[in-house]
């Protein structure tokens, strides 16, 4: 413990928030949790497949194409619900403890990922360690104009995930990976999403577990360059992006302005070699807290909205958007989806399809309420790569690309290279690259510890869709996408610990430093 912050202006690290204001370290009279980093990551792989029920063989059908679509989901909800009570054992209901303080654990280790901390908008708050995710406004029923909303969640990591965490992270250091990274069999990462949104708004929030956290304004704070630089800033005229000085002046956090925020969404994600091609197990839990009020246990007034282990990938040529045809009445091949919770969901739901709770991702593929609707689990944990020189990673989705084409795009039928993305978005091929090749990349199912492939066969060869030497690596790396193994924990963390060595070596003063801007989830 105790070797990365634990939190953003954690003051055992005064040099990272050197000249902000502090809005996020416990007062003096703080009576509430305190988050603790667990970083004591092991040095030698332990693996304990009999605490890991969903390994059994039983479970070898759920991944086979020739399994009833009906066992296939009742082995899916099987299979959910093994990996969810092994993630609560000992981490919650624990007598004089906060929920998810994983240091703390009496059954079994678990950790965090270090170094979410160097962003003063979206860096570990202290009370949970919760990360600010991208902005979620949602059509609802009871606010059809829609309701601004902001995720926080805390990932967590088992012992042997935390192996793989620790050929990164170790001796207060990092050490990026110079080749592809694996997580070994039997790893099992977590996130609890908690959203701002009221229980009047959302009544599926209704009885689930909530946490006064010490969070930003609620509808997502955009800092706004333009004002006065802080005192000892260096005036350059109208800046593209806020430092990181008037971030905290004009984002402060509150534990108390603001009202708790809800779980909302629990996901996780399993290291399981008999899935086919991707070896990885996704899954989405959602807050189901009005069909499940008799339940007793708050943490588990959810329901299971579906897994998935590939992205039913289009052929060639074929588009994300309409491949599979009909996934409800015909289904997936690499997924289930449990359509009754859609269904609660979206009974909540607005005017706005792409907005409501349940609007799943491209062509229904497994998505969260907190995800972006032109995308799925899969697609964008299968970007996460070491960052580069220019601590630049691929995209979760082409449209947070700069002039990318996009992805997961209905074309129009007149105008073939022209459409419309799944939130109604106009777009139209760039540069060459179809919609198809676009949805080739972004909706493959990655191998396990693959790098995510950038590149389409253009007339004369291949064609890079990001440009030409991206990445950037150092001399004697490859010329390609270092995989994380479908960690985007990992990659964000990295592309924080690069800014901040980087303002250190180049002596950045504090008033001038400006965070690097990186895309979350349904941003």
């Amino acid at each position: 413990m105790g070797k990365y912050p634990s939190y953003w202006q954690d003051p055992a690290f005064p040099e990272q928030w050197e000249q902000q204001t502090i809005s996020n370290a416990p007062p003096s009279d703080w009576k509430g949790p305190i988050f603790r980093l667990s970083d004591a990551f092991p040095k030698t792989l332990v693996d304990q497949p009999e605490a890991q029920p969903w390994r059994t063989p039983r479970f070898a059908p759920l991944f086979q194409p020739q399994t009833d679509r009906d066992e296939r989901s009742k082995l899916a909800l099987e299979y959910g619900w093994a990996v969810m009570r092994y993630m609560q054992e000992g981490n919650i209901n624990q007598p004089g403890q906060p929920d998810w303080a994983v240091c703390d654990n009496p059954w079994r280790p678990w950790y965090n990922v270090p170094f979410q901390t160097y962003d003063p908008l979206s860096g570990r708050e202290f009370t949970h360690g919760l990360t600010r995710e991208a902005p979620v406004t949602f059509s609802l029923s009871a606010a059809p104009d829609g309701v601004a909303s902001t995720m926080w969640a805390v990932g967590l990591f088992n012992q042997q995930a935390a192996y793989a965490l620790g050929q990164v992270w170790h001796d207060g250091q990092a050490t990026a990976p110079t080749k592809d990274l694996s997580f070994p069999e039997g790893s099992v990462v977590g996130k609890p999403l908690f959203n701002t949104a009221s229980v009047e708004q959302m009544p599926i929030l209704a009885g689930l577990p909530s946490w006064q956290a010490n969070i930003s304004d609620p509808t997502f704070c955009r800092c706004d360059p333009t004002k006065a630089p802080p005192k000892g800033a260096k005036r350059t005229g109208k800046a593209a992006q806020c430092t990181m000085q008037q971030q905290s002046q004009q984002c402060p956090r509150s534990t108390t302005k603001y009202a708790p925020v809800r779980l909302l969404q629990f996901d996780f994600a399993v290291k399981d070699s008999r899935a086919p091609g991707t070896q990885w197990v996704y899954g989405t839990f959602v807050a189901d807290g009005r069909r499940k009020a008799q339940e007793p246990e708050p943490w588990n007034r959810i329901s299971l909205l579906g897994v998935m282990w590939g992205n039913d990938q289009p052929p060639s040529g074929a588009l994300a958007h309409d491949h599979p045809k009909d996934p409800r009445a015909n289904g997936f091949t690499q997924e289930v989806i449990f359509w009754d919770v859609v269904d609660e969901l979206n009974s909540i739901g607005g005017p706005t399809q792409y907005q409501r709770p349940g609007h799943l991702g491209c062509n229904f593929r497994l998505n969260g309420p907190a995800d972006n609707a032109n995308s799925s689990c899969m697609s964008c944990h299968g970007t996460a790569s070491r960052p580069d020189d220019n601590l630049a990673t691929p995209p979760l989705l082409s449209q947070f690309g700069s002039d990318l084409t996009f992805e997961c795009v209905t074309p129009d039928a007149k105008q073939p290279t022209n459409g419309r993305d799944r939130t109604q978005t106009a777009a139209q091929e760039q540069s060459g690259i179809t919609f198809a090749q676009m949805d080739s990349l972004y909706f493959a199912s990655t191998p396990a510890a693959a790098p995510f492939d950038t590149t389409v066969q253009g007339p004369d060869g291949p064609v890079n869709v990001l440009g030409a030497k991206v990445p950037n690596y150092p001399d004697g790396l490859p010329g390609r996408w270092i995989s994380l193994d479908y960690s985007l924990q990992l990659s964000i963390s990295l592309a924080q610990w690069g800014q901040w060595q980087r303002h250190r070596a180049q002596k950045v003063a504090a008033a001038n430093r400006v965070h690097t801007k990186l895309p979350r989830r349904s941003e």
